[in-house]
């Protein structure tokens, strides 16, 4: 059995407005923490909070030949269901895509721990990949900076299977550069819709010896990284709702029936935060 050993996490939480304490969450939808936690980050997306965030802009096929272009204005906080909530919209017009990206790098990174976060996704198939993930906040290049890939959806297998509703993707990315890229790389099925139009919690338990996965509490996969030496640095945060590429196996805009042309879609974040375990 894996044991959390928490080292540490650096951050900036008496000078970031997104840090709170669990007295002053207004979420009520946030699991309390058990008396072995300690929470040392938070955001409820109350405002977007440009000390933790940073917005990405990057042209289609940038990466993954994806067919979205990243854009500062498809990453807005508003309201859902009564709550304020982080929106990453992808947006098909005049033939062309364009979505959301956000990242925490040199913000907000933690090494060991638990991070969790609670999102509603859009309905995927044919050709949206929702993600939230993780990379080493150092000046490695990728992959040998490290990439933990908490939840993405939407891939080709899922596609071809008609299973893209539950089935979830979670991997490990590593390697001294590019042509030695490796990955430990799971897929498997929730037990239930994760494209309800609810909000599912995703979260990562991690330490020396081992990252676990988990779906609304149920652990999802295990990972084995007590001899990998990628895993053992801090991490920065990652959400994005990219639109084709690689992992949906659909690099043609003509292929995507999820997003039509004229139509926005939307992946929302409701909070994130990051906890201590002893």
């Amino acid at each position: 059995m894996c044991k959390l050993i928490t080292i540490f996490a650096t951050f900036l939480c008496g000078l970031l407005s997104a840090c709170s304490s669990t007295s002053e969450t207004t979420n009520s939808q946030i699991p309390p923490l058990d008396p072995s936690e300690t929470l040392l980050f938070q955001d409820d997306f109350n405002t977007f909070n440009s000390s933790v965030w940073t917005k990405e802009t990057h042209e289609p096929g940038w990466t993954n030949q994806e067919l979205q272009s990243y854009s500062a204005a498809q990453v807005t906080v508003g309201n859902d269901e009564g709550k304020t909530v982080l929106i990453l919209t992808a947006e098909r017009k005049g033939g062309k895509i364009s979505s959301g990206r956000v990242n925490s790098k040199g913000k907000i990174s933690f090494k060991y721990g638990k991070i969790e976060a609670s999102i509603k996704l859009p309905v995927t198939a044919n050709g949206l990949w929702p993600a939230f993930w993780m990379m080493g906040d150092n000046s490695n290049e990728w992959p040998a900076c490290g990439e933990i890939d908490i939840m993405e959806m939407g891939d080709a297998e899922g596609i071809r299977s008609g299973n893209s509703l539950k089935r979830v993707n979670t991997a490990l990315h590593f390697g001294a550069n590019a042509s030695n890229h490796q990955q430990n790389y799971f897929a498997g099925e929730a037990s239930v819709n994760l494209q309800d139009g609810h909000y599912h919690i995703y979260s990562m338990e991690w330490n020396e010896q081992c990252i676990k996965i988990f779906i609304d509490g149920t652990l999802f996969n295990t990972f084995d990284i007590n001899n990998n030496i990628y895993f053992h640095d801090n991490f920065f945060i990652l959400f994005n709702l990219a639109v084709g590429g690689s992992f949906t196996g659909i690099t043609n805009i003509s292929k995507i029936t999820a997003l039509k042309e004229g139509e926005k879609v939307s992946m929302y974040i409701d909070w994130v935060r990051i906890v201590d375990i002893k």
